[in-house]
């Protein structure tokens, strides 16, 4: 009888057998380089027309920007609010912990793009494509964003039939490239094998504790988060009990937490919050699907433990401006993250490449993704609906105070 797993869970047995060959094997494990190259390779081969093509899709998605009035306001101030708190808890959590303290790798290639200091000055004008197709050549992501969203906003702006059009366009290209990195991601437990045992046979069992804080520096970034950020803004426009919220919406949590998946928990997080809450089915027909590709909490709190990590990983001290910068690229990268599993993976190496940090360590991470999953999809998918209840109580509360609501 044959057992079905998961690519996750293959992802991390892999991991541990590569850290198990590497230990045995030792510095020769390095004749494999050859493979971890080609998969780190296949990785970036086709994400600048995904980054570009899902982020102008996801603006022209939000339908006509006039009519989102209100409460489109309100959603985007709200998942933009906790996102940017999510990141910059990231950094902090990860500069309290250290996790990458005592271990610094050897052998990478050297960084260039990050000891250059950016200026707030040099980031605002440098995001601004002067050659679009330049930037693409390069690899440019901020730039290729940037020209993304003005895309977006130019497709929001045309007639309903040229719109239509070109949404579907982008729509089909985006599936397309979506494919061709599904297949990449399936050789994801081949890639993290040899990334681990290279890693393994050349600094052996030195990688574990910075593995075990840095896993600690997550959770403990989405505890606080959950707590502090979530709970607070909750209470603040609510002045509801957040526990007592925590326990009627139970039923989304569990879900999340046992199936590791933002979409399938959907559907019970629409469910709850219109039936359990009682919020218009307006509000949580707008806010749950386009919190599910935008208001990744989790994910932004991720790239700003990351950059800190692998930081410390290759020996440098990151500035002010440029942790601002990375808490900004981790905002965008939460927007333009590729709806597939694995898809945070393409993004790290985005974020990655763009900060001139060494992509070597994706396999570390890739390795112990799997044991973060679980708390990560449910703090993006508890984002959404604390946004969610927020959004539903102060609308209620207008449509009260409104005279059209009024009897006669």
């Amino acid at each position: 009888m044959s057992i079905k797993m998961s690519l996750a869970n293959k992802t991390l047995v892999a991991m541990i057998v590569g850290a198990v060959v590497g230990f045995v094997v030792g510095p020769p494990i390095t004749k494999i380089q050859i493979v971890g190259d080609i998969f780190l390779r296949l990785l970036q081969m086709a994400i600048v027309p995904l980054i570009f093509c899902t982020v102008t899709t996801a603006i022209v998605n939000m339908g006509d920007i006039k009519k989102l009035g209100r409460i489109g306001l309100k959603v985007f101030v709200l998942f933009m609010t906790t996102v940017i708190s999510a990141a910059f808890l990231g950094l902090i959590v990860a500069q309290l912990i250290r996790p990458g303290k005592g271990l610094v790798l050897t052998g990478l290639p050297p960084v260039k793009a990050i000891a250059e200091a950016p200026t707030l000055t040099g980031i605002l004008t440098g995001i601004i494509p002067t050659n679009v197709m330049q930037a693409m050549a390069e690899a440019n992501m901020l730039q290729v964003i940037v020209f993304a969203i003005f895309s977006g906003v130019a497709i929001l702006m045309l007639g309903e039939a040229d719109r239509l059009r070109m949404g579907q366009m982008f729509q089909t290209l985006a599936n397309f490239v979506m494919k061709i990195l599904n297949l990449v991601i399936e050789t994801s437990p081949y890639g993290v094998f040899a990334l681990m045992a290279i890693t393994a046979g050349k600094y052996g069992a030195s990688v574990i504790g910075p593995l075990a804080q840095f896993i600690a520096s997550i959770y403990a970034g989405l505890i606080l988060h959950l707590a502090v950020i979530l709970m607070g803004l909750y209470y603040f426009f609510t002045r509801k009990n957040p526990f007592l919220f925590l326990k009627k919406i139970s039923a989304i949590w569990i879900t999340s937490i046992t199936t590791c998946s933002t979409k399938a928990t959907m559907p019970v997080s629409m469910s709850v919050c219109e039936q359990e809450l009682g919020i218009s089915k307006d509000v949580v027909g707008f806010t749950i699907p386009l919190g599910a590709s935008m208001n990744m909490d989790a994910n932004a709190l991720w790239y700003g433990v990351v950059a800190i990590f692998v930081s410390q990983l290759v020996g440098i001290h990151l500035t002010l401006s440029q942790q601002i910068t990375a808490v900004f690229l981790g905002v965008l990268m939460t927007l333009g993250s590729p709806g597939i599993p694995g898809g945070i993976f393409i993004a790290t190496t985005v974020f990655l490449k763009t900060l001139g940090l060494p992509l070597e360590v994706i396999g570390l991470l890739a390795g112990v993704f799997r044991i973060m999953d679980m708390g990560m999809t449910t703090i993006n998918v508890l984002g959404t609906v604390f946004v969610t209840a927020i959004l539903g109580h102060t609308e209620a509360s207008a449509d009260t105070e409104s005279p059209a609501a009024v009897a006669p």
